[in-house]
């Protein structure tokens, strides 16, 4: 498994905005392929069947952001 941050949308989810892209981390398996995001904003799973677009991105370290830093 690898691991990426990304951009991505879920059009029609009950729990984003139509249209609005999040981030998130991307769970992609060993062939590169994405299986799944963990999303930033709710902590929720979308399978790849249900994102409408992603985008990797430069890995930034939100740690201090998630302990309340």
């Amino acid at each position: 498994m690898e691991y990426k941050q990304v951009q991505f949308r879920v059009d029609g989810a009950d729990t984003i905005e139509s249209k609005r892209t999040n981030g998130g981390i991307g769970v992609y398996d060993c062939y590169g392929e994405l299986e799944y995001v963990i999303c930033g904003c709710c902590g929720g799973l979308f399978n790849k069947k249900d994102i409408t677009f992603v985008r990797a991105l430069e890995w930034v370290s939100i740690s201090d952001k998630i302990k309340g830093e």
